[in-house]
């Protein structure tokens, strides 16, 4: 299991802020293979970027390149603060959500389905899914369900599995910078057969490899469990919408 460390994570969370760039599109943008990002942040390989690959991801973010050097580089720095050097002009979202204190989540229809009847393609983050609406919320709402406000998407629930929390048709908000099952809670996650709604618990005691037990809250429904090196996780259910 590869451990997200603060290079990865700031990765995953200027995607998250940027959604027009994926892990597959940024891998071709850099004359890579398409599966190169996407391999060093869910494989660990390359264990560090090299720094042409650094400049390129820093001229296509505006941020500075050190942002993207390992833990163990004493010049790299963190994502955000003085360090940042986005161009606000070209980043009209962004101005929006500062001079109004609200944050643009995308939604996406990714079709999650929420029972083995609704299983879809694989459509994982990373594969550049377009967004068919966007949300403008308060930002200091959203600070009440996560840390990673720049990393979240909304999308629809699909099947029966996991009522009575979550009924088909209600909207789910998404940490997609949450990509590791711990604490257990509900993932949305691609198990090897399709892109589904879950409860998500590391089997304790079990290693090499990791066992992940894969359950939904539908009594109906039998649980079962997968490697976790076999699964795709987009991220953690952190929140939902209900109208009554």
């Amino acid at each position: 299991m590869t451990v997200l460390d603060k290079p990865r994570l700031a990765l995953l969370d200027l995607i998250g802020r940027n959604p027009e760039h994926n892990l597959k599109s940024l891998s071709l943008a850099l004359g890579k293979n398409d599966a190169y990002l996407q391999q060093y942040v869910k494989k660990g390989s390359p264990q560090n970027l090299r720094e042409d690959v650094r400049d390129g991801l820093a001229r296509i973010f505006g941020v500075s390149a050190d942002v993207f050097r390992s833990e163990a580089d004493n010049k790299r720095v963190d994502l955000g603060g003085d360090h940042t050097v986005v161009d606000e002009a070209e980043c009209p979202t962004r101005q929006l959500n500062e001079a109004s204190g609200r944050l643009v989540i995308p939604e996406y229809d990714v079709q999650a389905g929420a029972g083995p009847g609704t299983l879809i393609d694989h459509v994982a983050a990373e594969n550049g899914n377009i967004p068919v609406d966007q949300w403008q919320i308060p930002s200091r709402f959203l600070e009440a369900f996560t840390d990673n406000v720049h990393s979240l998407a909304i999308i629809q629930v699909r099947g029966d599995s996991m009522e009575p929390d979550y009924h088909s048709g209600e909207r789910v908000l998404v940490d997609l910078a949450h990509r590791t099952p711990t604490p257990p809670g509900v993932y949305v996650v691609w198990d090897g057969l399709g892109l589904v709604m879950k409860r998500l618990e590391v089997v304790f005691g079990s290693c090499d490899p990791i066992q992940v037990k894969i359950s939904s809250i539908n009594p109906a429904y039998d649980s079962y469990e997968r490697p976790l090196d076999d699964l795709v996780i987009s991220g953690r259910v952190v929140a939902k919408w209900m109208w009554k």
